[in-house]
């Protein structure tokens, strides 16, 4: 026995050293494993912090996008100190698109060497300027700012759609049977002048240029008592108060002394005008016949042989440009293509056909008559397409050299059992008489509507160099989008 217990005793210490050696590594394993996971732990709320600040640096990066005027900037941008420390970084750089507003932001947040990054888009508010071809739909009148500025009577039945700016006085025998009347002003239904029947109303009548306008209609608010389409002489299907289109003829110079809308830049200086005559006279001609545009190198409405060329019984073809006009004398057809301009006034004779799309300037007018008809279908049926073969005719009205002076009436006339198929810009006056019809639209200051109107076929794509409003839309801030980090 003694012997086996000094045997074991041999034994115990290498025994407790082997376990002290395996507590040792357990322990130096335990604190190691800890130091690593507080070390992880504070890494991970260093990456959350930075996440953070990225965060707010985003933030600050969307807010210089939509508050900006013009541009936000596109340096890097550091933000304001944060609590906790770190900091934040964001730099804003533009995507190219339709407008100079959308932005990709790049914002960074770092804390003790631990960055996080995002990203993101944000698309401020804009604007951006559009054509508005609405009055284009209608036979119109801009003249505003006197009483029965304009006015009708006699014994013409009217038939198109009609919209003017100031006061509409209909008197005499005037019938007016077209689907939309819209009157800016006072609307005025005296003696035997009538809109609409009982048994045939319009569709539509309004009176006043807003839903608040004081504008009356025979005395009494728009669609109450003898206006309220259902008495005589006023038969409508429906009778508001506010028109429905923004009524502007766009100006092309003519002074504000004739037309009160075209004021500043447009106030007598015939900016068009001049302009689309300067482009035509720097553009390469081949084919063109003598005096057709012009008898000299100057704009001053002095080319008196305009008619007889255009018209006349030689062939041409003539390109200036892309611009085109082209002339058959035998089978009295027209070709016409682009943007052309004539110094001086057209008078139409015979019967004439036309295609292409195209606007003519004039820096006199155009006259019709003796049963002349030009017309883009044969025969000049309503089957007239006027997005395929459509012309509109543009009167400056000059009446002299400079036009300080201007033709102020019938500076567009049709008389005489013409026919015709195209749209008008007027400046001064547009005047039907005698049986004749256009069932193109028409822009004048004043119309003088008698003869026999038929119905009108508007233009849904105006030709090129038509004269067009133009309005601002503004488009709103989008909320960010395709964040990323």
């Amino acid at each position: 026995m003694t012997r086996l217990l000094r045997n074991e005793r041999g034994q115990a210490l290498p025994m407790a050293l082997a376990i002290m050696t395996i507590f040792g590594i357990l322990t130096a394993a335990i604190t190691i494993n800890g130091a690593a996971n507080d070390r992880s732990s504070l890494k991970s709320a260093d990456a959350r912090q930075a996440f953070e600040l990225a965060q707010s640096a985003l933030a600050y990066g969307e807010g210089a996008v939509y508050a900006a005027t013009t541009a936000p900037p596109t340096s890097l941008q550091t933000i304001p100190a944060q609590s906790g420390g770190g900091t934040g970084t964001y730099q804003i750089n533009p995507i190219s698109g339709s407008c100079s507003c959308t932005w990709f932001i790049t914002a960074t947040g770092t804390v003790d060497g631990v960055s996080r990054t995002i990203t993101a888009i944000a698309t401020g508010a804009s604007s951006k300027t559009v054509t508005n071809s609405g009055v284009w739909n209608y036979v119109y009148a801009d003249a505003a700012g006197t009483t029965c500025a304009t006015s009708w009577n006699g014994s013409v039945t009217i038939s198109v759609p009609i919209l003017v700016r100031g006061d509409l006085c209909l008197s005499g025998s005037v019938n007016y049977t077209g689907s939309q009347l819209q009157v800016g002003g006072n609307l005025n239904v005296t003696g035997s002048a009538r809109i609409g029947s009982a048994s045939s109303k319009i569709s539509q009548l309004q009176v006043g240029l807003s839903s608040t306008s004081t504008s009356t209609c025979n005395g009494v608010t728009p669609g109450t008592g003898v206006c309220d389409g259902s008495h005589s002489p006023i038969y409508a299907a429906s009778v508001g108060q506010g028109i429905a289109v923004t009524p502007q003829m766009p100006c092309i110079g003519q002074p504000s002394s004739w037309d009160s809308q075209c004021t500043g830049a447009n106030n007598g200086t015939w900016t068009t005008l001049k302009s689309t005559y300067a482009t035509q006279a720097g553009l390469a001609q081949t084919g063109c016949p003598a005096n057709l545009f012009d008898n000299n190198t100057t704009l001053d409405n002095s080319d008196t042989l305009i008619s007889s060329v255009m018209f006349g019984n030689t062939d041409y073809d003539c390109k200036v440009g892309s611009n085109e006009i082209k002339w058959t004398h035998s089978s009295k057809t027209l070709y016409v293509n682009g943007t052309l301009y004539f110094d001086g006034s057209l008078t139409i004779s015979g019967t004439i056909v036309y295609t292409g799309q195209a606007s003519l300037y004039f820096t006199g007018g155009v006259s019709m008559g003796n049963n002349s008809s030009f017309c883009g279908i044969t025969n000049c049926t309503s089957s007239w397409n006027p997005d395929t073969n459509g012309v509109i005719f543009i009167a400056g009205c000059w009446a002299n050299s400079t036009g300080s002076t201007l033709t102020t009436s019938g500076c567009v006339s049709l008389g005489g059992g013409a026919a015709a198929q195209f749209g008008v810009y007027c400046t001064t006056n547009y005047l039907t008489s005698g049986g004749s019809s256009n069932m193109g639209p028409v822009l004048a200051n004043t119309l003088s509507i008698g003869g026999s109107t038929s119905s009108l076929i508007p233009f849904h794509y105006m030709p090129p160099g038509t004269p067009l409003n133009t309005q601002t839309q503004s488009i709103p801030a989008q909320a960010p989008s395709s964040w990323s980090g």
